[in-house]
């Protein structure tokens, strides 16, 4: 026998769930809202009257042993009837719903009043679904009574036809664990570095802990990390979460679960895409009445998920939004659907961290056991902030007045009033004569008034289906929802921004530390994490600021040769920013070396854009081939600026790319693509408002402002622009460190430990007869 302990609203949701996919059941709207809504309610309770009343019931059938478990709203008394009540709480207008309209908010209450009528050897006993409005706590109620026989009936029906569902998974379920089991890792032997990083991950997982982890380029992390995490798991109800900051990311785990598929892994796994990559129509509007695959959703959902886990193994966006067109379903919906019966997710950060995009299913419910493995995790310490920070533009209350003129209700005049707030704090501020003001406390009249927009917008929205301008005020009103949600987090890590920025007026919560946010999410849900990085330099900075100090490290050694590498340090020069003139001649005299000594693909990677520009005034690119990168490049752009450097020909090629950009990271310069690279200056970030408030609050924190919001970052972008050059234990390159700085005890005690052969460039010598010297060596 199988014994299978479940709730009964997840048995119901699978089997009974039905009508439209609502902008309600989208929003991740905040759980606090829905509960005290049922609090009000059940406050009114008599002294008679229950609460939150646990019901359960065994029940066999075939070969299964259920074991299912509920909790009741209510359990009132009205004269001799006894009600058992089911709450929802709903921000659809109550005229628009009827006891169908959801199917399994009523099934739900039938399946608790089966157990309860069973266990209690009642002959009949009523139910009510009462749905409460969460802006006003009016309620609309369903009575319905039902005897013995036809509780029994349902009950039953319900169980046989999740049975058959069942049998499909558990058949799945079975596989998976026996092919885990006898899984053998799919190359012969372990890479240097490799079998150390799989065991840390191992350990970590199983005792539910965070590790991070320094793992060089070159030790096949993916195929480490996925392997090690997949040993753990141990039932359904955990899931490996493979997270990552960039979609290319993605395809590369995808590629890795079918390398396990074929040396025998069964598996179910799922790529979940942003809904704007994933709609069908032409502009997102999940409105039932404006989009069809939103239209009767749930009527659709089961078939489609039966379709696609019984004829496919690997979800991704192409495949999602086939079985959707077929369906007709919303994609982004299927897929977070279909995660629900997958072994590996595959995402962006957001899913898991993102207060207002996190999977509330996996991250705040019980059901589930997340194991998260985070890739290129020292992005996260940046995402986290973006995460828990939101602005609100003037220009959009602007657009948004604009774009309701003639729809009711009206809605100017609250827009009017919160325009004339933020106006009048700006000049009893003097913001625009300053361009940037901040205090500690959030401005709460400021919000009440947002909030107050914020509702009227969605009563128009709920009663204007079609008009001209939907599309403007739907964006406008996400804006303002988000900025409100935010105010949730607000605490002694925030400051309270108002700025002038493009010509507008920009008021920000700007977080500065999200890292107690973060280790939140861990600690309240996740059996285990993973945060891995070739740059996690220190290792104690990331640590601190994304799961404040709470963590283990390991460090693993590269997997290359070191000699493979000619690491140098130009220390003749200071790029610093009063000294950016003086320096362009070296900085041009180190590019000819360069050019010169090899015939090659080179990078100069800068601090910035001017100074890039001011270099190139004066160098003469006549004998080399050079490529420039542009300031907001499109995809299509950088494509084909890639493919252009990829050939090599016969002269030297050159780049002029700055660091921190879409050419410094992420991106594999293979072989004879790239032959060394130029770094001028230590990346520091730029000398502003925001990285002043950042230097100020670690200064209070940790007494290292500068380091946390200059050298640490600065750093971490200088190792991955070096980390280009060798991809490969057959990659070749050099790499020249061009600042005073480099030879500092600060920035020496950031170097990663495969860098303790740099050579200094002796005063009075040559970089070129150090390039020439090291080519030699290669070529014997």
């Amino acid at each position: 026998m199988y014994n299978i302990k479940m709730t009964a609203r997840d048995i119901v949701k699978f089997i009974h769930s039905g009508g439209d996919l609502t902008s309600e059941y989208q929003s991740n709207k905040r759980a606090l809202e829905g509960t005290e809504a049922h609090k009000y309610l059940q406050d009114k309770y008599k002294t008679t009257d229950k609460k939150e009343v646990s019901v359960e019931t065994l029940f066999e059938y075939e070969d299964y042993s259920f074991h299912i478990t509920g909790r009741m709203d209510g359990l009132i008394t009205e004269g001799n009837k006894l009600i058992i009540e089911e709450i929802k709480s709903t921000k659809v207008d109550l005229s628009n719903l009827e006891i169908d309209s959801r199917p399994e908010h009523l099934m739900q209450a039938k399946m608790y009043a089966y157990m309860y009528l069973v266990n209690n050897d009642l002959k009949s006993i009523n139910v009510r679904l009462t749905y409460i409005y969460v802006d006003d706590y009016k309620t609309k109620s369903f009575n319905k009574r039902y005897n013995k026989s036809q509780l029994t009936k349902f009950f039953k029906d319900t169980i046989i036809e999740y049975t058959k569902w069942l049998e499909i998974y558990r058949k799945h379920q079975d596989e998976k664990i026996l092919s885990i089991e006898g899984l053998n890792f799919p190359f012969d032997e372990y890479r240097e570095g490799q079998y150390k990083f799989m065991g840390a991950i191992y350990q970590t997982l199983i005792n539910k802990d965070i590790l991070y982890s320094i793992a060089p380029t070159g030790i096949g992390k993916t195929v480490a990390s996925l392997y090690s995490a997949l040993k753990t798991i141990k039932n359904e109800k955990e899931k490996v979460f493979y997270l990552t900051a960039k979609n290319a990311g993605k395809k590369i785990v995808v590629d890795t679960v079918n390398l396990l598929k074929e040396n025998g892994l069964v598996c179910k796994t799922t790529v979940i895409n942003s809904k704007e990559a994933m709609c069908l129509m032409d502009t997102v509007d999940c409105d039932p009445d404006i989009c069809p695959y939103a239209k009767g959703f749930f009527d659709r959902l089961r078939p489609a998920i039966n379709d696609i886990f019984v004829h496919d193994d690997i979800y991704d966006m192409k495949l999602i939004k086939d079985y959707g067109k077929y369906h007709n379903i919303c994609p982004h919906e299927f897929s977070l659907s279909i995660s629900n019966y997958s072994d590996v997710i595959i995402c962006d950060y957001n899913y898991a961290f993102d207060p207002r995009t996190h999977l509330i299913r996996y991250f705040e419910e019980e059901y589930y056991t997340p194991k998260l493995l985070v890739d290129e995790a020292h992005n996260l310490v940046d995402r986290s902030r973006n995460m828990y920070s939101s602005s609100l533009r003037k220009k959009t209350l602007i657009n948004l007045k604009k774009a309701t003129t003639k729809i009711k209700p009206s809605i100017r005049a609250q827009i009017t009033k919160l325009v004339k707030y933020i106006d009048e704090f700006v000049d009893s501020n003097e913001i625009i004569k300053s361009g940037f003001y901040y205090q500690d406390d959030l401005d709460f009249e400021l919000v009440t008034l947002v909030e107050r927009v914020v509702n009227k917008v969605d009563q128009i929205l709920t009663e204007n289906k079609k008009f001209k301008n939907r599309r403007i005020i739907l964006d406008c009103y996400f804006e303002l929802l988000q900025f409100v949600r935010i105010t949730d987090y607000y605490d002694s890590d925030y400051k309270y921004v108002v700025e002038v920025k493009d010509d507008d007026i920009v008021v920000t919560q700007t977080c500065l530390d999200a890292s107690k946010h973060i280790l939140e999410v861990i600690e309240r849900r996740v059996s285990g994490t993973i945060f891995f990085s070739a740059t996690l330099f220190p290792v104690d900075y990331y640590v601190k600021l994304i799961t404040t100090g709470v963590g283990k490290s390991v460090k693993i050694p590269s997997p290359f040769k070191q000699s493979n590498l000619g690491l140098f340090v130009d220390d003749s020069t200071s790029t610093r920013y009063r000294d950016r003139d003086r320096s362009i001649m070296n900085i041009i005299d180190s590019i000819y070396a360069l050019a010169e000594t090899k015939v090659g693909n080179y990078i100069v990677f800068f601090p910035s854009y001017i100074y890039m520009n001011k270099v190139l005034e004066e160098f003469n690119e006549e004998d080399y081939d050079i490529l420039i990168q542009k300031p907001g490049m499109s995809f299509v752009n950088r494509t084909k600026m890639l493919h252009d450097f990829s050939k090599v020909g016969t002269r030297s090629k050159v780049a002029f790319f700055v660091l921190g950009g879409s050419f410094a990271e992420g991106i594999d310069y293979i072989g004879d693509m790239l032959s060394g690279v130029l770094i001028i200056g230590v990346a520091m970030p730029q000398f502003n408002k925001y990285n002043e408030l950042l230097r100020s609050h670690f200064d209070e924190e940790f007494g290292e402002g500068f380091d946390y919001a200059y050298t640490y970052p600065g750093m971490n972008k200088v190792i991955q622009a070096v980390g280009r050059v060798i991809r490969t234990k057959n990659d070749i390159g050099v790499a020249i460190l061009f600042d005073d700085r480099y030879s500092h005890i600060k920035y020496k005690s950031l170097f990663p430990i495969n860098w303790n052969h740099n050579k200094k460039i002796g005063k009075g010598q040559y970089l070129q007869s150090y390039l020439e010297q090291f080519w030699r060596n290669k070529k014997k």
